[in-house]
């Protein structure tokens, strides 16, 4: 199959949601970096184990988003720059609470969720199964550090 000199509007419209999405995932993960790293509290070493399982999964999932954006035909964002840029998820200062980190992770994760929903709509409408599928699996990681991490919260009540 030839390769396209120029991506069409469709492919267009989804490398930019799809940019804006791996950069709002890019917050996340150095917020849960962040987080992983300067957390203090009576429950530092479960946190600092559990941060780490989800920052190693976020970036896994991230070399997969600038692949996916790359296969399209357009160039993946990958400065802080860039994302601090496109991101609509805010970054966080390291001295919070132990129990705040854990609220912030788990109100950023579920924004990813709901950004994931929107695009998965916009590529099915432009008939993009591909990113579809990508964005499926990245809606279901985020689901789950958000269940995760809310399960944590829920056990102080």
């Amino acid at each position: 199959m030839a390769s396209k000199a120029k991506k069409s509007k469709s492919e267009g419209g989804v490398i930019e949601r799809l940019s804006h999405f791996m950069a709002d995932t890019a917050i996340v993960y150095v917020k849960t970096l962040n987080f992983h790293w300067n957390m203090v509290g009576t429950e530092f070493f479960m946190y600092h184990r559990l941060l780490e399982e989800q920052y190693k999964e976020m970036s896994e999932g991230l070399d997969e988003l600038a692949e996916r954006i790359r296969m399209l035909g357009g160039q993946a964002p990958g400065s802080m720059k860039e994302f601090l840029g496109l991101a609509c998820i805010p970054e966080s200062p390291s001295n919070l609470s132990q129990e705040r980190m854990v609220q912030q992770l788990v109100k950023d994760n579920e924004s990813l969720v709901e950004h994931a929903h929107a695009l998965i709509e916009y590529s099915d409408e432009q008939n993009d199964q591909g990113t579809s599928d990508l964005v499926i699996e990245r809606l279901r990681a985020h689901d789950k550090n958000a269940w995760l991490l809310r399960s944590h919260l829920e056990k102080r009540r």
